[in-house]
């Protein structure tokens, strides 16, 4: 099969997707969007390089790397929220309702509930999967959901009469370090087979997100009808996002394995293994 970048369909990734499905900007190498891109949709398309929310390298990291080209996150925010009908100080014991998150988000709600907002005692719940039944009973526990992707975006843009929390800001007021979503990573046997394949693809991302930088306000147009949300809310995610992994960035997803994946099953990660950084 022929090489690809393979894109979670996520805000973080949209505009690069965008600017490539619109004609404005050219690749060497198909782009596909992928939703909930997991490890396990990575493995099945093995001549991909795939930009994968970041806990889904903890159960590639045998045989992938991280190429540092190409990432997504906030420096201070992320599509990643926390929905209640009380403050979060007013709440503990809660029952946290992860129903369609991503790994990821879910480290970062891990990383945060309680030490930045101090819920205590959580019972954390995903899709049909029963509830933890540690502690008070579940039923009375006051109801926290959390939100990521466009749905996120919309409860920040249209918070009603919830009270809405930004993750990524508690992530990074607790770290001081941004918040990391997406990793761009490749098969280890890839990258020596497909060498020079990988670096033309590489090479051509710069000129591409300089594409989707250019023509930011049509992308955004696009996208606010996309996600129903005001172009306003849009600009401040957006300006805030940052696209290749950086020192900084590196530091910050080895440190949500670190603070956040506790509980999650996930296998152990000491650290990235990043193309050209001692990997």
């Amino acid at each position: 099969m022929p090489l690809e970048l393979l894109l979670d369909d996520a805000p973080g990734p949209a505009p690069l997707a965008l600017a490539v499905e619109l004609g404005w900007a050219a690749l060497p190498a198909p782009l596909r969007t992928a939703p909930d891109l997991t490890a396990q949709v990575a493995r099945a398309h093995p001549d991909a390089l795939a930009l994968v929310p970041v806990a889904e390298y903890a159960l590639l990291q045998d045989d992938y790397l991280v190429l540092p080209d190409l990432a997504a996150g906030g420096a201070h925010g992320a599509a990643a929220v926390l929905r209640a009908d009380r403050r979060p100080d007013e709440i503990d014991h809660a029952l946290v309702d992860l129903d369609a998150v991503s790994r990821t988000t879910e480290c970062v709600a891990r990383a945060t509930l309680l030490k930045f907002y101090g819920i205590a005692a959580a019972t954390w719940s995903r899709g049909d999967a029963p509830p933890e039944t540690t502690g008070a009973d579940a039923a009375e526990r006051p109801a926290v959901e959390v939100q990521d992707g466009g749905a996120a975006l919309h409860l920040l843009d249209e918070p009603g009469n919830a009270v809405v929390e930004d993750l990524g800001r508690a992530w990074f007021i607790l770290t001081g370090l941004p918040c990391v979503t997406h990793l761009l990573v490749a098969r280890r046997d890839l990258l020596a087979a497909e060498a020079g394949g990988v670096r033309a693809l590489l090479d051509a991302l710069p000129a591409a997100l300089a594409v989707a930088h250019e023509r930011r306000r049509e992308l955004r147009r696009e996208l606010s009808r996309r996600y129903g949300v005001s172009r306003d809310l849009l600009n401040d995610f957006y300006n805030d996002q940052f696209h290749a992994l950086t020192a900084d960035a590196e530091k910050a997803a080895a440190a949500l394995f670190a603070r956040g994946a506790w509980g999650m099953n996930l296998p152990t990660v000491t650290g990235l293994g990043v193309v050209g950084r001692g990997a």
